[in-house]
């Protein structure tokens, strides 16, 4: 018994790793709206050393030694302590504290993969999924933050935090934890559960259509800044170039896809399912907002906290929305969950 009620402990270790992962994302985002991303120009370490206060002349010693290393102008080759820091600290949480915690939650599960074997499924794709975002990781500063791999970037740490999730739902549900509110009738889910998935689906598109405006040059700037002309309007135009402007391709998938939302609701019955796709679409319409006011309060620079914050909504719809979907699928697998949503 005592041996069942240590482990019973463990089933929120899911949630404090996707907690994490979400703390990763926004120092992943705080790096980038500072040009950041190369300010440990090699990996795993930072200018050779395994800390972040690594002074211009250190810094300039460095860069001498490795001259193959400089793919940036001159003047922007030497970074501030803090700018280091940003980096440093984000490469520690995900590489010293994520990754060691998600084996440690694979080693767990693995331990009782024989009764709760989704869990181990899930811990096991969350592994290879930190493995896979310290390499990619690796690839964005050698590659100098490249656009695709900042995208790619994005995309697996959204897998992460929803494989986590799994195993959090999972477990608590394998051991009869799992809260009313989460319990949702299985014929309801079963009908619901695809649209979900397309709705995620829809969602991250846009997220990832916005890290590659954020991450390609000029695109910022591509349907002009600071007047309506160039929010809503997009230089003045209600279209552009969806092959040429990319930031007008992500407005035109937000709005696709924000309508997209909005009519799926109909449908859905008051319960668990209908308040996240509430809250989804609630963040989704505020950070359409949010995006308008980055554009428009332009006065020769960019509000950069907004674009940070920009970023975080984004992220939390789509897991509103993902969450969702994670749910139905566990009513439609779970023994337990029998109850009306």
């Amino acid at each position: 018994m005592s041996d069942y009620r240590g482990w019973r402990r463990l089933h929120h270790l899911p949630l404090a790793l996707f907690a994490i992962t979400i703390v990763a994302v926004a120092l992943g985002g705080a790096v980038r709206i500072h040009d950041a991303g190369v300010s440990c120009p090699d990996w795993p370490q930072c200018f050779g050393t395994w800390g972040f206060d690594v002074s211009h002349d250190e810094q300039a010693d460095w860069w001498a030694e490795n001259p193959e290393e400089i793919k940036t102008n001159e003047d922007q080759i030497q970074y501030e302590t803090w700018e280091i820091f940003l980096e440093w600290i984000h490469r520690f949480v995900t590489g010293i504290i994520l990754g060691p915690l998600c084996i440690l939650q694979w080693y767990f599960s693995f331990k009782r993969k024989e009764s709760m074997p989704e869990v181990f499924k899930a811990s096991t794709i969350a592994l290879i999924l930190v493995i896979a975002q310290g390499a990619m990781g690796m690839i964005t500063v050698l590659y100098d933050n490249i656009p695709w791999s900042v995208a790619a970037h994005l995309t697996l740490a959204m897998a992460l935090a929803l494989s986590l999730l799994w195993a959090w739902v999972r477990w608590m549900d394998t051991e009869g934890e799992l809260p009313q509110w989460m319990e949702l009738d299985p014929k309801n889910a079963n009908r619901l559960r695809p649209r979900l998935y397309d709705l995620s689906l829809s969602t991250l598109v846009v997220l990832i259509l916005g890290a590659f405006v954020s991450s390609t040059g000029g695109q910022n700037l591509s349907c002009g800044v600071g007047t309506f002309s160039a929010w809503p309007l997009c230089g003045g135009n209600i279209f552009a170039s969806v092959v040429e402007n990319i930031q007008f391709g992500h407005r035109l998938a937000v709005i696709l896809v924000g309508c997209w939302l909005i009519w799926n609701l109909r449908g859905m019955e008051r319960g668990t399912i209908r308040k996240l796709m509430h809250s989804g679409i609630g963040l989704y319409v505020l950070n359409l907002l949010l995006g308008g006011a980055y554009i428009l309060t332009w006065d020769g620079a960019f509000i950069e906290i907004l674009s940070l914050l920009h970023l975080l909504l984004g992220s939390l719809s789509f897991l509103c929305i993902g969450f969702a979907a994670l749910l139905a699928r566990n009513a439609t697998i779970s023994p337990t969950s029998a109850e009306d949503e």
